[in-house]
């Protein structure tokens, strides 16, 4: 029975301490919150303002390539690279393929390059066969 009383007493006194520091974390980040708001006053945005205006405009491509210039070319519809473009690259796996290789003819790529210097350079790895 003793020891019954003590379980009780301290599950009540353990319920007690995670209530106090459960609203300790709650008061803080509210206060966090609260002075992060007022950190930083953004500048208005004036739309009639045309001094910052590009003369060319930018088109979005349609393949999902950034808009700089870029060193590679997308496959044809049936999965080959273009002649000038020999080295393949798949996003999945993050390898590029050279012409001979094993898994060269098999592989459909997402993006096609004329170097495998330009293929590391976009973060691609060599395949091991």
């Amino acid at each position: 029975m003793k020891i019954f009383r003590k379980l009780i007493k301290f599950a009540v006194l353990a319920a007690l301490i995670a209530l106090i520091v459960s609203r300790l974390r709650n008061r803080a980040t509210e206060q966090d919150q609260d002075e992060d708001e007022g950190d930083f006053a953004w500048p208005p945005i004036n739309l009639n303002d045309s001094s910052d205006s590009i003369d060319t405009p930018l088109t979005e491509p349609t393949d999902g390539s950034p808009l700089e210039p870029r060193q590679w070319v997308t496959c044809d519809d049936s999965g080959n690279c273009p002649a000038s473009h020999p080295i393949k690259a798949k996003d999945s796996s993050g390898l590029y393929h050279v012409p001979g290789g094993n898994a060269y003819e098999r592989t459909i790529p997402d993006r096609c390059y004329s170097t495998v210097d330009d293929a590391e350079a976009d973060s691609y790895r060599p395949a091991q066969r």
